[in-house]
């Protein structure tokens, strides 16, 4: 993925909509398709590994267009329609039963 100043590798989660054109020229939209074909316009959800300085397209447009590449080739061009704030410490382990019982000894008092 190339926006602005980063490129790193994403993963694609998921493809919530397609919109294809078929043979006659009128648009279908399929939910939740498995694969998209080129020329196709989707929504989809993509997870960076690390943190992005990203803004919607709506608000600043050089900040919401991004590429995705494959071995050197252009394989889509899109918009960030909308995103998940970072928020620090969000990703940890689960609690361990000790911590478990930690926090309900301090609720109890």
């Amino acid at each position: 993925m190339h926006i602005h100043t980063f490129n790193d590798e994403v993963v694609i989660k998921d493809i919530v909509k397609s919109y294809e054109k078929n043979d006659r020229g009128e648009i279908t939209e399929k939910h939740k398709p498995q694969f998209a074909r080129s020329q196709t316009k989707i929504i989809a959800r993509v997870a960076p590994k690390n943190p992005i300085a990203l803004e919607k397209f709506d608000n600043i447009q050089q900040m919401g267009r991004f590429t995705l590449r494959d071995e050197g080739r252009t394989i889509c061009v899109g918009k960030v329609l909308k995103y998940k704030p970072y928020t620090k410490g969000a990703v940890t382990a689960a609690p361990t039963e000790a911590q478990k019982q930690a926090e309900a000894n301090k609720s109890a008092e």
